[in-house]
């Protein structure tokens, strides 16, 4: 089986679409997608069209606005529309279930655990055409999200990797000039450490920390109303650390990494909150479809 990350960037690279970038704001197509794929992905039902407009009017979308988005999930593969009487209704596709399901995965499991290193450095080197700029944005997302950065242009390292994933990426994409191979050497004689803003990344956990432990006090008293837009919220502010944070070794980092503490609240939020969250998504749905309500799922990680 393919790790769930690597699963993800070459599902995306055979259909040369781009992953989510750090910072990309939150996109209606994108907030639909994780709310599926948070309370939905479990279950190939298909949910009337007033209830994903509610859902996204829930985060202040615009009725029109919750309808193009509908409409446009369904043209890029990831809804299909079925009718029933007068009745519209959409599903989630096979794709779409599996896209949203790995990259949530992703998402939720990132730093779970800490990860071993065998002290030996992933290099990927390549040579991509100037007038092929697509092509060249395509794969840094893909390589971002495998733990790479640029060392280099055109040279990017990991502390981690596997060398056949980054070759079918490659072949995938269409580049035929690269390399990929593993060393424990300093890659062209220059600190790989280096390739990595980490105080950029350790100001970003720190203000993920700032921004969401005060919520965790009032988590009790959360309406279920503000138990989905918060907890919705929070998924999408931790979202953007599996690309941002390489999770190097423990021994690489300074003193004090903040990403345990960033994780705890994440989990503290994410489960605090599955309870409410889940009954206002249920209460959205059954205004239009009281059986189907009942199908969705209330995720929780391991505290």
């Amino acid at each position: 089986m393919v790790p769930t990350v690597e699963g993800l960037v070459l599902r995306r690279a055979a259909a040369g679409n781009l992953l989510p970038r750090p910072g990309a704001g939150h996109s209606p197509q994108r907030l639909l997608s994780t709310l599926l794929g948070e309370y939905w992905s479990d279950t190939d039902d298909a949910l009337p069209l007033g209830a994903l407009v509610d859902l996204l009017q829930e985060f202040g979308i615009s009725e029109t606005s919750a309808r193009a988005t509908v409409t446009r999930l369904a043209k890029r593969g990831m809804l299909e529309m079925e009718r029933v009487g007068r009745l519209t209704r959409y599903r989630m596709t096979a794709d779409g279930r599996q896209d949203v399901g790995e990259q949530g995965g992703a998402i939720r499991d990132f730093a779970a655990v800490p990860r071993d290193w065998d002290g030996r450095w992933t290099v990927a080197a390549f040579s991509v055409p100037e007038d092929q700029r697509q092509l060249r944005h395509h794969l840094r997302s893909y390589l971002r999200w495998l733990g790479f950065a640029s060392l280099f242009d055109g040279l990017w390292v990991a502390p981690r990797g596997s060398t056949a994933t980054l070759e079918q990426v490659f072949r995938t994409v269409g580049v035929d000039q690269f390399a990929v191979f593993r060393t424990s050497d300093d890659p062209c004689g220059r600190e790989p450490l280096t390739a990595w803003d980490l105080t950029g990344v350790e100001t970003a956990y720190r203000t993920f920390v700032t921004e969401h432990r005060p919520l965790l006090h009032g988590v009790a008293d959360s309406t279920p109303a503000s138990a989905l837009v918060t907890r919705t919220r929070v998924f999408e502010a931790w979202r953007t650390f599996p690309a941002l944070d390489p999770d190097l070794p423990q021994a690489w980092l300074p003193e004090g990494w903040p990403r345990a503490e960033a994780r705890e609240v994440f989990v503290g939020l994410y489960n605090g909150l599955a309870t409410p969250a889940t009954a206002r998504f249920r209460q959205l749905v059954a205004a239009h479809d009281p059986v189907a309500a009942g199908r969705a799922s209330e995720r929780r990680l391991p505290a």
